[in-house]
């Protein structure tokens, strides 16, 4: 039928979005209701039916558009999820990402494995978030983990269908899973008590995981038989929304600014996962969603949430603030100085700087160490072609401006905003037949010419 439409759901840390895209990958109507996390006497979580009513919610925004819908794909956050029994979803609370609560277990995990061997076997550094860290200590807590486990975009696929699975690159994301093999890690699993756990099998985003049940067509309002598939990691899948492909360097510009490429392992006998030194911050192992291929994430920097803070700090609007540092000319604020700006440390140095160079001193510190990473990943990775800069920072024209007159290649600004659910519903697409992987209908992308990046990179007005 003419006027199907794909269904594209992204399970955000602040809100879930439900958007319908037609078969030009273009979105016809957005439903939003507002993650329903909530903090407890021990930290930041929800329950699974609190989920569930949100996730609801959000489709019947979209009103009769919910009936047209021939395929759904599942992007989330990474690390959150639940165990799900024979009898449905366990009462474990859907701990979020970013709670605190894990920090012992990575402690525990590093000092008997050690920080390298745990990268090898995992492609990523030990870290709180990870879905090990927050099991560990719900199970240390009185918590029983019987069952099998999968992340909210397993549970939503288990709600819609019955069926129970998981995705590479939010398998990846919970802590014991090697991204090259594309196995659980049984030792660390074992170490932490949970080898006693099902671990929901990691497949391919875009392959039809399973259909709408008569139960899940009436608790969402979406016909029965149509395809499910969870999409993959919202960051990754992100990527894919906004129109990046493997040739490319993606600069996603937010609260956080992970830089993304493609990366193929070896192929002889001793496969290596890369890794930079520990100062440079985190590199990551992931799948690039669709495919069979590998993603390499450079995710330290939080420029969002570090210029949030600085503008408190300054007590200066933003609009203002924006405008006053387009033209200004500062020395870039160095790495130590960010992340510590990061963590809402703002130095007597920053405070004494005038407003709008403590801003645009910030600014180019982060277009700075961006564009080492970048290097550092085309030399890793071989990738050659342009950088394409997508996400809400691109509203910073100073920011922008900073990274051009450091770039080494052609520059592109993606114009797509709502890029995870965009991308949840391409593999929609994939899963229903529409279209193959990575040959999506393309998204609006806006090259800078050479002219206009040597006149972004003057300043000129």
């Amino acid at each position: 039928m003419r006027d199907e439409l794909l269904l594209g759901i992204d399970l955000g840390t602040s809100s879930i979005k439900a958007n319908a895209i037609d078969r030009h990958g273009r979105s016809i109507g957005i439903g939003v209701a507002p993650t329903p996390f909530a903090t407890s006497a021990h930290g930041v979580e929800m329950s699974t039916e609190a989920l569930f009513s949100a996730i609801q919610a959000a489709i019947a925004d979209l009103g009769v558009l919910a009936t047209r819908v021939a395929a759904v794909g599942v992007a989330s956050m990474g690390e959150t999820g639940t165990i799900i029994r024979p009898d449905g979803p366990s009462d474990l609370p859907l701990v979020a990402w970013h709670d605190s609560r894990g920090a012992e277990i990575v402690d525990a995990v590093t000092a008997h494995f050690g920080s390298e061997e745990i990268y090898r076997r995992t492609g990523r550094a030990p870290r709180s978030v990870t879905s090990i860290a927050k099991l560990g200590w719900l199970l240390r807590n009185g918590h029983r983990t019987g069952g099998t486990w999968t992340g909210v975009a397993g549970l939503t696929l288990w709600r819609l269908t019955g069926a129970l699975a998981q995705e590479q690159s939010l398998a990846a994301s919970s802590g014991a899973f090697d991204p090259l093999s594309g196995e659980y890690d049984r030792e660390i699993l074992s170490f932490l008590g949970l080898d006693s756990l099902v671990w929901a099998p990691a497949r391919i985003g875009g392959t039809a995981f399973g259909r709408v049940s008569a139960e899940g067509a009436g608790w969402s309002g979406l016909r029965a038989g149509i395809p499910v598939t969870i999409a993959g990691h919202d960051h990754p899948v992100g990527v894919i929304g906004a129109g990046g492909d493997h040739t490319e360097v993606i600069d996603s510009m937010g609260t956080g600014e992970p830089l993304v490429v493609a990366w193929a392992p070896a192929t002889d006998a001793v496969r290596t996962h890369p890794r930079w030194p520990d100062q440079f911050g985190d590199l990551t192992i992931t799948a690039w969603p669709g495919t069979s291929r590998h993603m390499l994430l450079w995710e330290t920097l939080r420029p969002g949430l570090a210029m949030r803070h600085l503008r408190h700090a300054l007590r200066v609007d933003r609009d203002d603030i924006e405008f006053a540092a387009i033209g200004v000319e500062a020395a870039p604020l160095p790495l130590s100085v960010l992340l510590d700006l990061q963590e809402g440390v703002v130095s007597e140095e920053i405070r004494t700087l005038a407003p709008e160079v403590a801003w645009a001193g910030a600014l180019e510190g982060y277009a700075e160490t961006s564009a080492d990473a970048e290097r550092r990943l085309r030399a890793l990775s071989g990738v050659s072609g342009q950088t394409l800069l997508i996400g809400g920072g691109l509203r910073s024209r100073r920011w922008v401006e900073a990274k051009i007159r450091r770039t080494r290649h052609p520059v592109a600004m993606a114009q797509e905003r709502e890029a995870v659910s965009r991308g949840a519903g391409l593999l929609a697409g994939v899963a229903a037949g529409w279209w193959e992987p990575e040959k999506y209908p393309p998204a609006d992308a806006v090259p800078l010419a050479p002219v206009e990046q040597a006149a972004l990179a003057r300043g000129h007005r």
